[in-house]
């Protein structure tokens, strides 16, 4: 050690008591200012959790004026998709008589089944199906005056459908939806009269996995109409008994 500072002598003006003093009140304003530094970084935050929690409110509901999407139209309020369905052409392909009994899957807002119900008369039936319950809802709103238009919720996989009834079976841009197109398909066979179809339309880009899935459920295709801007129309009948 120094002598100076053994000995107690001034050194520059300071005593050794008081210049040990000031050492070590240096010494703490450094280990201080250091813990300060560390203080304002951030902490580590939680990872966001996605799941929502179960106390919080469900989200409000869509209003009636809100678009619904993936449910198709309605007539007239849209002149390009009136254009690209031919809604006129497009039924009187479909060769209906009065009197028959006609399911329309995966209805949405309905935009064919004012038309199939004028096709198949007072004396005929019009079943319109899907899942979505304010689209039904709405189309329930524009049938009101139509006895013979039944607007029915139906399961995502279940068609919902009575036995040995219809005469004609619609899907109208819906088949992409279903979870297996050729499990669907089967499922629809029962409700077939013995002479019934099922009529199949979509844009043609998605023909190949329709025609794949029908054949994969044992149905033929009878004939197809090809006179649509966008659409393919084409008919099946079961060509086995399942």
């Amino acid at each position: 050690m120094d002598a100076g500072l053994s000995s107690g002598a001034p050194v520059n003006g300071m005593t050794a008591p008081r210049l040990l003093a000031r050492l070590c009140l240096g010494v703490l304003a450094v280990a201080t200012g250091a813990c300060r530094s560390e203080s304002r970084e951030p902490a580590p935050t939680e990872p966001t959790r996605t799941e929502p929690a179960h106390s919080e409110a469900p989200p409000p509901a869509r209003p009636s004026s809100a678009p619904i999407h993936g449910v198709g139209g309605v007539e007239g309020e849209r002149a390009a998709y009136d254009e690209s369905r031919q809604p006129a052409k497009f039924i009187a392909a479909l060769g209906l008589s009065p009197g028959q009994r006609v399911a329309d899957v995966g209805t949405g807002l309905g935009y064919f089944v004012p038309r199939l119900s004028d096709a198949v008369g007072a004396t005929g039936q019009v079943v319109a199906t899907d899942v979505d319950d304010e689209a039904l809802q709405q189309l329930r709103e524009r049938m009101l005056g139509r006895k013979n238009v039944t607007v029915r919720k139906v399961g995502p996989d279940d068609p919902g459908l009575e036995a040995g009834t219809y005469d004609l079976i619609l899907l109208s841009e819906v088949d992409h939806f279903f979870q297996d197109r050729a499990a669907y398909l089967n499922r629809l066979r029962p409700a077939l009269t013995p002479q019934g179809r099922i009529a199949v339309t979509h844009l043609r880009a998605m023909r190949a996995p329709l025609v794949e899935a029908s054949r994969a459920a044992g149905y033929t295709i009878v004939s197809e109409y090809d006179e649509l801007p966008a659409h393919y129309l084409l008919f099946l009948r079961p060509s086995v008994s399942r």
